[in-house]
């Protein structure tokens, strides 16, 4: 079955996120729920992305777990308010996201339309709008919209 998912806007401010995976993907999404506050925790076994180094003075703390299913400790989940499955283990984001939708915690995965709850969009914002744009977990869609209407909304600046 195809989620139906609402679209909505949430505050982020002072949230516990955890991030599973540290690759490019991964980092994007960091960066910007960091500009909205959240408190990032990081879990990979290893750091693909060397821009994560430069967030030690933000609010992320980085773990190194392995990304064997067998060695995920659901104690990570305690206290999370979303998780986001960004490993490119398309098994293992689905079993990690199945025991947060379970325990009603929101979860992005990155390897699937399906296998979550939540789904970030693409964002825009000026002083007077903030837009967001969602293709039914098409990312270079809905960034295409994004900036179709970033050009219609700023062509008379």
């Amino acid at each position: 079955m195809t989620n139906k998912f609402f679209p909505v806007s949430i505050d982020l401010n002072n949230k516990n996120i955890l991030v599973v995976g540290a690759g490019r993907v991964a980092y994007s999404k960091v960066m910007k729920m960091i500009a909205y506050g959240a408190n990032i925790k990081v879990l990979t076994t290893e750091i693909e992305e060397d821009k994560f180094y430069i967030l030690d003075n933000e609010k992320i703390i980085s773990l190194i777990i392995t990304k064997d299913e067998n060695n995920f400790d659901e104690k990570f989940l305690e206290n999370i308010f979303l998780v986001v499955m960004a490993t490119d283990n398309k098994e293992f984001n689905k079993k990690i996201a199945k025991i947060c939708i379970e325990k009603n915690i929101l979860v992005n995965n990155i390897t699937s339309k399906d296998d979550m709850n939540l789904r970030f969009s693409s964002i825009y914002e000026n002083d007077e709008y903030q837009i967001s744009v969602s293709a039914y977990g098409n990312p270079k869609k809905s960034v295409e919209m994004k900036n179709r209407i970033k050009e219609f909304l700023e062509k008379d600046r």
